[in-house]
């Protein structure tokens, strides 16, 4: 999916408030429900009833803790899409800035190529040639990372939308656990019920996560691809220290700068 700043926001913020409905959970409303159940006339007449109820409780704040902990890890990466996308568009300027110079010392576009004739226009034609194609080169490093960044960032944002949608979907179901806790409503089938949304809520986690460890392998793929890429110089030949250096302007041939004369200079005019 594409990286929307706003809906990135949203998601982050509903995850926050879903940490502190866990922690209040844990500290407030699951107490709270199992010592209303305790309190219940009826409930001391049933054997192992008040057993049970503790057993409930603990098990759904074992449950709380898991998934706090859980999500705290996720979210220590929260920040990695958004600056995945605002790189991106980092990269994007300057694939705009190169690929402007690149046409516009393309041979094709210099008038002068064309007014030119001799040594001065040869030299000229190889020089803009030649930087033309370096400078397409960077434009493409660059056009390949920020679409590399942007599938990450967009990838990360679907990851946290994800999470978001399966922990809300467990605190519903919750919420719901309570309510029986409170009332004294913890048949085996209750317990069940619960462990069932608690698998269920484990299994998908997991799965979210699986899925995100498949993207980073996909991208570590993507940044080896750009690798090679940035070391492919041929359009950047060894320079004087004998590694890859920006293409020379070959400024040498062009000293002589008179356009008119005995038929002999560099710089004649057609």
């Amino acid at each position: 999916m594409n990286f929307d700043v706003a809906t990135y926001e949203a998601v982050m913020k509903e995850l926050e408030q879903y940490l502190v409905r866990l922690k209040t959970s844990i500290s407030i409303d699951i107490p709270e429900a199992l010592d209303k159940a305790k309190s219940l006339p009826f409930i001391g007449f049933i054997v192992g009833q008040i057993e049970l109820l503790e057993y409930f409780a603990n098990l759904m704040i074992d449950v709380c803790k898991w998934l706090i902990d859980k999500l705290i890890e996720i979210l220590k990466g929260a920040l990695a899409p958004y600056f995945m996308y605002v790189r991106s568009r980092d990269w994007n300027d300057v694939r705009d800035s190169v690929t402007s110079v690149q046409s516009t010392i393309d041979p094709n576009n210099l008038p002068a190529i064309r007014l030119w004739k001799g040594a001065a226009q040869m030299s000229y034609m190889r020089t803009a040639t030649t930087q033309s194609a370096a400078s397409g080169k960077i434009g493409d490093i660059a056009d390949k990372i920020k679409t590399t960044l942007l599938v990450s960032a967009g990838a990360g944002l679907a990851f946290y939308i994800g999470i978001a949608l399966i922990v809300k979907q467990f605190l519903s179901a919750l919420a719901l656990d309570i309510a029986l806790l409170a009332a004294g409503f913890t048949a085996a089938g209750g317990v069940m019920d619960f462990l069932k949304t608690t698998g269920i809520t484990t299994a998908q986690v997991t799965a979210a996560v699986a899925a995100i460890g498949v993207i980073v392998t996909n991208q570590a793929t993507a940044l080896s691809d750009l690798e090679g890429l940035a070391s492919d110089n041929g359009t950047f030949p060894n320079g004087e220290s004998g590694k890859p250096s920006w293409p020379a302007s070959l400024a040498s041939t062009f000293s002589d700068a008179s356009v008119e004369g005995d038929g002999e200079s560099k710089w004649r005019l057609n």
